[in-house]
C-alpha cells in the first residue's frame, strides 16, 4: 500500500505531543515528591530508587521493559502468518527468560546488595580486564536493544503515518530523556506503570470487541470459522495449512531463536538487573514473577486478538487492504497490528495501536537510558576517570550520559533503517553475538571459583564459535552468505546454541586450570555509596540478616514455579500439540480465547491496582497535602522526621510520641516508599 492509513499530523502529534506530556507528568511527580515527601535527587535515588521499591511497581517495571514494539507488532505478525502458535510461542518463550531471570534477581538481594549496577560484580571479582569485557557486552546490549526499541518504533509510525523516519527516530526519545533527566529511576518506574496501564486498556477493549460486540466477528466460533475459510484459499505454514494448529516446524526453530536472543536481551540487558537492585528485598521475587506473567498475556492476547483479526477479515470490506491479503513486506513491518485494529474500529483502531507502539517503545527506552547512564557513571566514569567523584558529580555525569546516549541511540537507529536492517533480523543476531553474557553472569553470581582468565576469554571465545557455526552453517544450508540468508532458521538457530551453550563450558574449563575460590560472602563489602547518600539508603546497601531466610526460601520457591511454568508452556502444551498435529475444534479454540480473555483482566487488575493499594498511604497523605487538609508529614522506622509545609523545618519525635501526643497519621518507611 501507498497510501498511509493515518496522516502525519497523527504521527507528529503524538511524538510531540504524548512526549512532551509525559515528560511534564513526570517533572511534576518528581517535584511533588520533593516538596511534600521530603526526597531529595541525591546519586543514590537518581541511579537505584533508593532500594525501596515495592512489589506492584517492579512487577509493572518488568512488563513494560519487556513490552517492546516488536513485541506489540511481532506477535500479531506471527499470528497472522501462523495462526495461534504465532503469538503463543512469542508469548511462552518470552516470559520464560523474564522468568528465569528471577534467580539472579534474588541472588543480587543476597549477595549484593549495595551494587549500583550489575557490571561492578565484575570489577570486584576480577580487576580491570574482566570488568572490562563483562562492560562491553552490557553496553553491546544496551545498544542493540535500544536500537530495536527505535527501530520498531520508527518504522511503526512511520509505516502507519508517513512520519518521516529520520524524525521519528530522534524524536520518540527526546520526551524520554527529559523526564529521566529530573526523575532518574524512580521516574521511569512511575512512567513505566502508567505506560503499562494504557496499553493494557487498549488490548482489554480490543479483545472484548473482537469476540464479544463487533459486527464484523463477535464470537469465538465466527472467529473460528473466517480462519478455517482463509486457510483454504490462503493456507499457513503449518503441515496442513491451517491457522488453526500447533504443527509448524518453522516455528518450532523461530521460537528457539527467541529464546536464545532472549539470553542477551534479558540476562546481558543491565536494565533487568536495575530493577532487582531498586526493589526491597521481600518483594523481588513475587515482583518479577508476576510481572512475568502479567507480560506472558499481552503478546498473546495481542496476537490472538489483532493479527486474527486482520487475517480473518481478508475479505471483508472492512480490511484496509481488501480484497487483497497484506503482501509479505507489509507483513513483515508489523501493519497486522494496525490494520487489524482499523477492521474492528476504523481509522481510531489504527490510531489506538500508533499510542501503544509510542507507549512501548518510550517506557522501555527509559529503562535502557538509566541503566547506560548508570553503567558509564560508575563503571566508567567513577571506577576509571574520577573514583572519588562526589554525590553531586556522580549525578551530573549521569544527566550527561542520558543525554549524550538518547542523541547516539537515535542516530544508529537512522543508520540501520537506511541499510535494511531489521527487528527479526537482530533479533536472530543478539543472541549469537551477546548470549555469551548469560554463562559470564551466572558464573560471577554463582560459581565461586571462575577465575579473571575466564572472564576473559571465556565469552569472547563463545563469541567467535558462535559466528563461525553460523557462518559456516548459513553457507552449508544456502550455498551464499548474504543478509537475507543469515537470518534464516537454521543457521540462526545453531549460532544461538553455540554462543550461548559454549560460554558456561569455556569458563569453566577455563577456571580449572588455575582454580580460585571467591568467598561470595564478602561480596556486598566492596562497593561504596555516593557521599549525598542518606542513612536510610546506606543501610539499604548492606545484606539484612532477616532477610537473608526470606531469600534463600524464594531461591527454592522460585526453582520450583520455574520447573512448573516450562513443563507446561515450553513443552507438555506446545510440544504435545505440535507432536499430535491437533487442529483446533470450534470448542477448543472457543475455550483458548476465553482463558486468553480472562488472563489478560486479571493481569490488568493486577498491574494497574496492586501498585495503587501498596502506596495508599502516600497517595492518600500528598493529595490531602494537594487539597491543603494535612500540615505534617511523619515517617521513619523508630523515629519519625517532621516535615512543616510552613518553613520545611525539621524535628524529631518518636513514633508513639507523633501518635499519641500530636495526633498525626505516621507514614513509615514502608509506606512512604514506592
Amino acid at each position: 500500500m501507498t497510501e498511509f492509513i493515518l496522516n502525519q499530523g497523527f504521527g507528529y502529534g503524538i511524538a510531540l505531543g504524548l512526549g512532551a506530556a509525559f515528560a511534564l507528568l513526570m517533572m511534576a511527580t518528581t517535584y511533588t515528591a520533593k516538596k511534600f515527601l521530603g526526597q531529595k535527587q541525591d546519586s543514590e535515588r537518581f541511579t537505584t530508587a533508593s532500594r525501596s521499591v515495592k512489589q506492584g511497581l517492579i512487577s509493572s517495571c518488568v512488563v513494560s521493559s519487556w513490552t517492546w514494539p516488536g513485541t506489540l507488532l511481532t506477535s500479531s505478525q506471527w499470528a497472522y502468518q501462523h495462526g495461534v502458535v504465532g503469538s503463543y510461542w512469542y508469548a511462552a518463550m518470552g516470559s520464560f527468560q523474564v522468568l528465569l531471570f528471577t534467580l539472579v534477581a534474588i541472588e543480587i538481594k543476597k549477595r549484593c546488595p549495595g551494587i549500583h549496577t550489575i557490571a561492578e560484580v565484575a570489577r570486584v571479582r576480577f580487576g580491570r580486564g574482566g570488568h572490562l569485557v563483562y562492560l562491553s557486552y552490557c553496553l553491546g546490549t544496551n545498544v542493540i536493544v535500544s536500537c530495536m526499541l527505535l527501530l520498531g518504533g520508527s518504522q511503526g509510525f512511520s509505516f502507519s503515518t508517513g512520519m518521516h523516519i529520520v524524525a521519528a527516530c530522534f524524536l520518540l526519545p527526546m520526551g524520554v530523556c527529559v523526564y529521566t533527566l529530573f526523575g532518574g529511576l524512580q521516574a521511569t518506574f512511575l512512567s513505566d506503570w502508567t505506560h503499562t496501564v494504557i496499553i493494557y486498556v487498549i488490548i482489554l477493549v480490543c479483545l472484548t470487541t473482537v469476540y464479544g460486540t463487533s459486527d464484523l466477528i463477535g464470537s469465538p466460533g465466527k472467529m473460528y470459522d473466517l480462519l478455517t475459510e482463509i486457510a483454504k484459499e490462503s493456507p499457513s505454514s503449518a503441515a496442513n495449512g491451517s491457522y488453526l494448529t500447533f504443527d509448524n516446524r518453522a516455528m518450532i526453530f523461530t521460537a528457539w531463536n527467541l529464546l536464545m536472543g532472549g539470553a542477551s536481551t534479558v540476562f546481558g540487558d543491565p536494565s533487568y538487573s536495575q530493577k532487582a537492585i531498586a526493589a526491597s528485598a521481600k518483594d523481588v521475587m513475587f515482583g518479577y514473577i508476576t510481572g512475568g506473567l502479567c507480560w506472558q498475556i499481552i503478546p498473546w492476547g495481542l496476537g490472538t486478538c489483532t493479527g486474527l483479526a486482520a487475517l480473518a477479515l481478508t475479505n471483508n470490506p472492512a480490511s484496509y487492504t481488501y480484497p487483497n491479503a497484506l503482501t509479505v513486506e507489509e507483513a513483515e513491518k508489523g501493519l497486522p497490528l494496525v490494520y487489524g485494529m482499523a477492521a474492528i474500529f476504523g481509522k481510531s483502531g489504527a490510531a489506538a495501536a500508533v499510542v501503544m507502539i509510542f507507549m512501548s517503545v518510550t517506557s522501555a527506552m527509559s529503562a535502557e537510558l538509566i541503566s547506560c547512564s548508570s553503567i558509564l557513571t560508575y563503571d566508567f566514569y567513577r571506577s576509571y576517570v574520577n573514583p572519588k567523584a562526589s554525590g553531586k558529580q556522580l549525578v551530573t555525569a549521569s544527566h550527561i550520559f542520558v543525554i549524550a546516549f538518547s542523541i547516539f541511540m537515535g542516530g544508529l537507529a537512522v543508520v540501520f533503517n537506511y541499510i535494511g536492517v531489521t527487528i527479526g533480523w537482530i533479533l536472530n543476531f543478539i543472541g549469537i553475538a551477546l548470549g555469551p553474557v548469560l554463562g559470564a553472569l551466572l558464573g560471577m553470581l554463582f560459581y565461586p571459583k571462575m577465575t579473571k582468565h575466564a572472564m576473559w576469554f571465556g565469552p569472547t571465545m563463545a563469541t567467535l564459535t558462535g559466528v563461525a557455526c553460523w557462518l559456516g552453517s548459513c553457507y552449508h544450508f544456502y550455498g551464499e552468505l548474504n543478509k537475507d540468508n543469515l537470518a534464516g532458521n537454521y543457521p540462526s538457530s545453531i549460532g544461538n546454541f553455540v554462543s550461548v551453550f559454549t560460554s558456561p563450558l569455556y569458563i569453566f574449563l577455563i577456571s580449572l586450570i588455575k582454580p580460585q575460590s571467591f568467598d561470595l560472602s564478602t561480596l556486598n563489602d566492596q562497593f561504596e555509596a555516593g557521599d549525598d547518600a542518606e542513612e536510610t539508603e546506606l543501610e539499604r546497601m548492606k545484606v539484612q540478616e532477616t532477610d537473608l531466610d526470606q531469600l534463600n526460601k524464594s531461591l527454592i520457591q522460585t526453582r520450583i514455579f520455574l520447573i512448573i511454568h516450562a513443563s507446561i508452556f515450553v513443552f507438555i502444551l506446545p510440544l504435545s500439540l505440535y507432536g499430535s498435529g491437533y487442529i483446533f475444534s470450534k470448542r477448543f479454540f472457543t475455550a483458548w480465547v476465553v482463558i486468553t480473555i480472562i488472563w489478560e483482566y486479571l493481569a490488568a487488575m493486577w498491574i494497574i491496582i496492586w501498585p495503587l493499594y501498596e502506596s495508599r498511604v502516600t497517595l492518600r497523605y500528598v493529595i490531602m497535602r494537594l487539597l491543603g487538609k494535612e500540615d505534617h508529614l511523619y515517617y521513619g522506622a523508630g523515629e519519625v522526621k517532621e516535615i512543616s509545609t510552613s518553613d520545611q523545618s525539621f524535628a524529631t519525635h518518636s513514633v508513639a510520641e507523633a501518635k499519641n501526643e500530636h495526633h498525626v497519621n505516621v507514614i513509615t518507611d514502608s509506606d512512604h516508599d514506592m
